[in-house]
Parts: C-alpha cells; structure tokens; sequence
C-alpha cells in the first residue's frame, strides 16, 4: 500500500481539522483504494487541538515571520511530503504565491487554485466585479464611494463586511444610516475596507457547494451542494441533497474561473427573483468539507489521486445526509506535554484523547 505524507498547516483551526478528519476518514474507512495517509500537522503554537490528532507535529513561526517559508520547506524535505494542504486564510496567499518553489525544492504538491484566483476571491469585491462581468448571478454591492447612488435602488436593511474579512469578522446587518456609518467606520478602523450589499433576507436558503476542479483546470471532477443553519458564522447543520439549481450556477462558476484545486462556493436565494445569488468564493477548502466525505465526495483525496496518480476522476453520486454539530473535546495529558516542550525537537509526535461520552 502506498503512504503519502500530507503536510496540513494551521490544526488548531476547523478549515485544517476538517481535512485532517477526510484523511483519516480515508484511512479508516476507505483503505482499499491502495493507499493511506501519513499527516504531518503544524500550528504556532503547542495548544492546537489538531497537533494532537495527527501522526506527527511540528510548530512554525506566524506567516508574516521571515523565516515561515523556510521552516515550511525543511519541513516538507525532513518528512519527505508528497501534499501540502493549506489549513488558513492567512497562510493562503503566501504558499499560493511560493507554490512553483514549494514544489521545485521539495517536491511536495501544494495543494491550492492559482494565483490570481486566490488574491481575486479574497477581496470580496473583486469577487463581484468578476461575477457582475461574467453574469454569474452577483449580489447588488457597491463601495462606500458609490453609496449614496445604491441607496436610491437598494433599501435597509443592508450588509456592511469588509471586502477582505474572513470568518463574518466584522460582518454587520444595518437598518438605518447611522448604522451604516458606524458599520463603515467600524471596519476602516480595523484597516480593513468595507463595501456594501443587498440583504438577501432568507436565513433558511443559504448553501454552500463544495467543488473540485482536476491540475489542467479544465474539468470538475465533483460537485456537491448542502444547505446550511449557522451559528457565530460556522455551519451548525447542513443538509446536503441535489440542488440542481444552486449547482448549476456553482460549476459554471468554477468552469469560468480558470483555475485548479478546491473551490468553496457560498450561497442564497433571492426571495425578490428567485435567484441564486453568489455571497462569496473561497479558493481553498471548506470548513464543512468532512460532512462531504462521509456523503460520498473526499475532497482532499480526490485531489491527492488527482495530482499525485493522474487519475481522471468524476464523482456525480453522493449520500443525501442530514448533519448535526456538537462540540466534543479531546484530552492530551500534561506531564507527556511537558517532556515534547522541553525537548525542543522540530518534529514531535503525541496522541490526544476523546472520551465516547455522549
């Protein structure tokens, strides 16, 4: 059976935890498809839940140090990594912008959409330009700039986010002027830039779809839509289906962007014309992306298969499932934790515990 060595950055975070969860679902329950996973994990800092959940782990300096991208290479060539999956907003757009030299020096396939794929689907903004150009369903936005012509169309309440938050930091519902004034000196104070959207108003219709488009960036090897409940702006309970008419529009989407590797694609009805209306892309994988594999569609090794074996994959079936959200806890036992800190090693390895208690 063949191992691969997976690198997953960022683990005390649910975007790395759930690709974490798809490769030991893998492992687990899918292990004779002729190969298994080794998952090296990384974090800043020794209290991640997921440096506890993987094989082996190894803590690194923040992005923004000088010395993140050399840590991530000997990393990759101490562990001999044949994938790099990207676990954070924030690290995206750097291993996105060093993937060519990722890959030339250790060989490791960064797991990630182009360039300027990713720099244009973190500013939300752009995002809708490229939708508003290529008819792809945009919701009415505008900046601040051109705020007072949009209030002559659009009427409260509105959303005021900024254009390259993450996470619904700063995401604000306003009903009035001074609302939208406090909501836009709000996010500029944070530096951010915030710009201005039509609210869609049905909470119960919003979807996110998960997609994954082959290395050559020309076909959509799976596509998989569930609907959603939030709660602190996190899927709470999905409910994953066919929905033909969200998916649609979310493969054309992916089709016209030009681009490789996992798309995540937010969604919601507009009750004023029925339509899909596109919230926001995400060039990287989902939070949600374990409740997909336990319906039939594993992201990450779809992928994996992908640019490791060269398969020509195409998934079109998947397990319709109702998923429910609750918070768990895993347990590391502090003398064992106290003997990794002070060896100092760069490469660590010790078990968590989760308790089957509920």
């Amino acid at each position: 059976m063949k191992k691969i060595n997976a690198l997953v950055t960022s683990v005390g975070g649910i975007v790395a935890q759930g690709i974490i969860k798809s490769l030991k679902y893998h492992n687990k329950y899918q292990n004779n498809t002729g190969h298994r996973y080794e998952i090296v994990g990384t974090d800043i800092n020794y209290e991640a839940a997921g440096l506890y959940r993987v094989h082996k782990f190894s803590l690194v300096t923040k992005p923004s140090d000088r010395n993140y991208l050399k840590t991530i290479l000997e990393l990759c060539i101490k562990n001999k990594i044949h994938v790099l999956f990207i676990g954070s907003d924030v690290e995206l757009p750097i291993l996105c912008k060093y993937r060519e030299k990722i890959e030339n020096i250790t060989g490791a396939k960064v797991i990630t959409s182009r360039e300027n794929v990713v720099d244009m689907c973190r500013d939300k903004y752009l995002t809708y330009q490229f939708l508003e150009k290529n008819n792809l369903n945009a919701i009415p936005t505008c900046l601040p700039d051109d705020m007072d012509l949009f209030l002559k169309e659009e009427k409260f309440p509105l959303v005021v986010k900024p254009r390259e938050g993450f996470g619904s930091k700063l995401f604000q519902l306003v009903s009035n002027h001074d609302e939208l004034d406090f909501a836009i000196r709000s996010i500029e104070n944070a530096n951010w830039k915030p710009m201005i959207q039509k609210y869609l108003k049905n909470d119960s219709k919003e979807y996110t779809t998960g997609i994954t488009v082959d290395k050559d960036g020309r076909k959509v090897m799976s596509s998989i839509t569930m609907r959603k409940v939030l709660k602190h702006g996190q899927t709470y309970k999905a409910f994953i289906d066919y929905f033909p008419q969200v998916k649609k529009i979310c493969n054309r989407i992916a089709s016209s962007l030009d681009t490789e590797g996992p798309i995540n694609i937010q969604s919601r009805i507009d009750t004023d014309d029925k339509k899909v209306k596109i919230i926001e892309i995400n060039s990287r994988f989902s939070a949600s992306c374990p409740m997909r594999t336990v319906a039939g569609i594993n992201e990450p090794d779809i992928i994996t298969r992908n640019v490791l074996f060269n398969e020509k994959i195409k998934i079109e079936k998947y397990r319709p499932l109702i998923c429910m959200r609750y918070w768990n806890e895993t347990y590391v036992d502090k003398e064992k934790l106290d003997k990794v800190k002070s060896k100092k090693s760069t490469i660590n390895k010790l078990n968590s515990e989760i308790f089957d208690y509920f």
